[in-house]
C-alpha cells in the first residue's frame, strides 16, 4: 500500500527534499512530512498557514474528520499523515503544517504546495521575415504567453542547441536565442520547449535558411599526372561558398563554345574535355552568382606532356658541329636542360649550342635532362663518327653458286647511346659502284646496322666491297674482300683431261689380251678332283670358294649382282655338269683387300 502510494506521490506532484511539492491545476496534491517520525499511535493535524482551523485530523484508531478547504470529500488523510488535496485551483498555491502528538510530544512541519497550470505549445518567431544573410545578425523568441515557464530549450534539426558556441547566445532561463553574426551552418528548422515542474511542451518548427554570399571560387582538375593531347580527357570542377549558385563557364575571354568534346554536368559545375587537344590551353574561368552576388574563378590553365622522349641530337654545320637537347610540344614547356663539356645551359622546350670542329674531340659524351610537371626525362649520347668495334677488314673464300653476307653492326665502345646512320654499299672493283637491292645483291638495312647479302657467288662477284655508313659526326668505311675458291677438274688443262683418257684406254686394251692368253691354255692344266668342275688354274685365287661357286638359279633369284652366302664355308655338294664360274663380286673402295692379279676365264 505504502509502494503504491509513493508512486502516485511521484507521478501527481514532485515531492522535494525541502518540503516543496509541485502539483498541476485540477489535479491532486500530495502532502507529505520528511524530517519528522510518524507512527499509527500519533494524532494527526493539517492546517493552513495564516489559518487556526484545522482542516483535516485523525485519532489513533478513528476515522479522518473534514474541515474548510478539505470538507466535501476534496481530500483523503492516510495513516502515515499525508494528506492528498484534490480538485487543485491556483488558491491552494500555499504552505500548510502538519502537527502530530504523542504522550504529551508534539512535532510539526511545514510543506509547501505549488500548483500549476498545465502548459500549451508556445511559438517560436524570429526577428526578421527577410531571409538571413550569412554574417548578419538574427534573434529567435520562444512566446509561452501568460503561463509560468520554468525553463525554456531550443532545438535545430531535433538536436539541442549547444549555448556554449561563441556566436550564439541563449540560456535555459531566457526564451530568446541570438546569432550574432549568423552563419550559414545555423541554416535549419527550429523549435523551443517550455517546461514547469508538472508539464512541458513544444512549438511547431520555423526554418532558418541562411543565405550565403558567393565567395572563394576556385577550378580543380582530376586529371593526377599531366595528360597527353588528343588521348586523354579531363574534368574540371568549378566550387566556391555560397547559396543557390549557377554556373557559366568561358574559354578564351568568351563563352564556353558549342563543341561535342565539351559536356556540362552537376548543374553546369564540372565541365568535362573529352579528349583534349592542344588547341585547348586555356584559359578557362568560371563565373558564380546568386541574389546576392557574385565571384570568378582564377584563369585555369591545362597541362599536358611534351612529345614523347628528351632526345640527344647533333648536326653538321660548315666548319661546326650544332649539339641538341630537345622535349618539345608540352604546357607549360619544358625546361631542358644541356651538358656537354664546359657547356652547361638551360632553355624551354630544347637547347642547341654550336662548337667549331677542331674544338670538341671524338668519343665525348652529350647529357640532356628535361624537367615538367615533375616527370623527369634524361637521354645521353656518344659524339663520334659510326664506330664498329672490333672490325678488321677481312677476306672471305666462298665457293662458286653459294651465297654469303657481310654484316656491319654500330655501338659505342662505351655502351652508350649513339647516333643513328645512313649506309651505303660499294663494289669496288673494276670501279666503284653503289650497290642496291637486285638479282646479285640484297641490303637490309635500319639506323645502327646493315647486312649486304650475295646471292650466288661466281668468279665476276669477286673483289672487295665497302660499306660506307654517315652519321650527323661524319663517315666511317669498313672494307670486304671476296675469294672465290677453284673446283678440282679446273685445275687440269684439256690436254692432260686427254692423255689421262688415252691412257686408261690403252691399260683396258692390255688387261683384256692378258685374260683371253690365258684361257686359251686352260687344257692343258690338270683337272680337279671334280672332274666335272671347269676351272682354270689361276681363279683359285679371287677369293673364297662360296663367293665363287653359285648355280645359274640362285643368280637368277637373287638378281644379276650375286652376295656370298651367310654362313661361308667348304661346300660339299658341288653341281658337277651345271656350276658356272661367276664374276667376282664388285668391290666397294672401303672393302678392298689384297687379291691376285691372275686372270679369270670366262665361263
Amino acid at each position: 500500500m505504502q509502494l503504491i502510494l509513493l508512486f502516485s506521490l511521484i507521478f501527481s506532484g514532485a515531492l522535494t527534499s525541502f518540503g516543496q511539492i509541485s502539483a498541476p491545476i485540477g489535479g491532486s496534491g500530495y502532502l507529505h512530512a520528511k524530517g519528522i517520525n510518524i507512527t499509527p499511535g500519533h494524532q494527526k493535524s493539517w492546517t493552513i498557514d495564516g489559518s487556526p482551523t484545522i482542516i483535516a485530523d485523525i485519532l489513533p484508531g478513528s476515522n479522518p474528520t473534514y474541515l474548510g478547504r478539505c470538507a466535501a470529500n476534496k481530500c483523503e488523510l492516510f495513516e502515515n499523515g499525508t494528506l492528498r488535496i484534490d480538485q487543485l485551483i491556483s488558491t491552494d498555491n500555499k504552505t500548510y503544517t502538519i502537527t502530530i502528538k504523542l504522550g504529551g510530544v508534539t512535532s510539526t512541519e511545514k510543506v509547501q504546495l505549488n500548483v500549476y497550470n498545465l502548459l500549451t505549445p508556445p511559438t517560436i518567431t524570429a526577428s526578421s521575415s527577410i531571409r538571413p544573410v550569412n554574417g548578419t545578425t538574427l534573434r529567435l523568441t520562444c512566446n509561452a504567453g501568460v503561463q509560468t515557464v520554468h525553463k525554456v530549450y531550443f532545438y535545430q534539426n531535433e538536436q539541442v542547441v549547444n549555448c556554449n558556441l561563441p556566436h550564439l547566445g541563449c540560456n535555459d532561463s531566457s526564451p530568446i536565442l541570438n546569432f550574432d553574426p549568423i552563419l550559414d551552418i545555423d541554416t535549419g528548422y527550429y523549435t523551443c520547449v517550455i517546461q514547469n515542474p508538472v508539464s512541458q511542451n513544444s512549438s511547431t518548427s520555423l526554418f532558418v535558411n541562411v543565405a550565403v554570399n558567393v565567395s572563394e571560387v576556385t577550378i580543380s582538375n582530376n586529371a593526377t599526372r599531366p595528360i597527353t593531347v588528343d588521348k586523354d580527357s579531363v574534368a574540371l570542377k568549378c566550387s566556391s561558398y555560397g547559396t543557390d549558385v549557377s554556373y557559366k563557364w568561358t574559354f578564351m575571354g568568351s563563352p564556353l563554345p558549342q563543341n561535342p568534346r565539351y559536356h556540362l554536368t552537376n548543374n553546369d559545375s564540372t565541365l568535362i574535355v573529352s579528349p583534349v587537344t592542344r588547341n585547348e590551353q586555356g584559359p578557362f574561368v568560371c563565373d558564380v552568382s546568386n541574389y546576392l552576388n557574385n565571384g570568378t574563378s582564377n584563369p585555369y590553365y591545362l597541362t599536358w606532356l611534351p612529345n614523347g622522349q628528351i632526345t640527344c641530337d647533333a648536326k653538321g654545320s660548315g666548319q661546326s658541329i650544332q649539339l641538341y637537347c630537345s622535349w618539345p610540344g608540352g604546357y607549360p614547356p619544358a625546361q631542358v636542360h644541356m651538358i656537354y663539356q664546359s657547356a652547361n645551359l638551360t632553355e624551354l622546350d630544347g637547347v642547341m649550342t654550336e662548337i667549331p670542329f677542331d674544338q670538341f674531340p671524338l668519343g665525348t659524351a652529350l647529357s640532356c635532362t628535361g624537367t615538367h610537371q615533375g616527370s623527369n626525362e634524361t637521354c645521353s649520347v656518344i659524339i663520334d663518327t659510326p664506330q664498329y668495334p672490333g672490325f678488321n677488314d677481312s677476306t672471305r673464300f666462298v665457293k662458286k653458286g653459294s651465297s654469303t653476307f657481310f654484316p656491319v653492326t654500330l655501338s659505342s665502345a662505351m655502351s652508350a647511346q649513339i647516333f643513328p646512320s645512313k649506309f651505303s654499299w660499294f663494289q669496288m672493283e673494276p670501279t666503284q659502284t653503289e650497290l642496291s637491292t637486285g638479282e646479285d645483291f640484297s641490303i637490309v638495312s635500319n639506323d645502327y646496322s646493315s647486312v649486304l647479302i650475295l646471292h650466288y657467288i661466281r668468279e665476276e662477284l669477286a673483289g672487295s666491297y665497302m660499306c660506307k655508313a654517315e652519321n650527323a659526326i661524319g663517315t666511317n668505311s669498313f672494307m670486304f674482300n671476296v675469294e672465290v675458291e677453284k673446283e678440282n677438274n679446273d685445275i687440269l688443262s684439256a690436254g692432260a683431261i686427254a692423255g689421262i683418257v688415252i691412257g686408261s684406254l690403252a691399260v683396258l686394251a692390255v688387261i683384256a689380251l692378258i685374260v683371253v692368253l690365258a684361257c686359251n691354255n686352260k687344257d692343258t692344266t690338270p683337272k680337279t678332283e671334280s672332274a666335272t668342275t671347269r676351272d682354270c688354274p689361276t681363279c683359285n685365287s679371287y677369293g673364297p670358294e662360296p663367293q665363287r661357286r653359285q648355280s645359274v638359279q640362285e643368280r637368277e633369284n637373287r638378281g644379276s649382282i650375286p652376295t656370298p652366302p651367310e654362313n661361308p664355308g667348304p661346300s660339299e655338294n658341288h653341281q658337277t655338269d651345271e656350276s658356272v664360274y661367276e664374276e667376282p663380286n664388285p668391290v666397294q673402295p672401303s672393302n678392298l683387300q689384297p687379291v691376285s692379279l691372275s686372270p679369270r676365264c670366262p665361263p
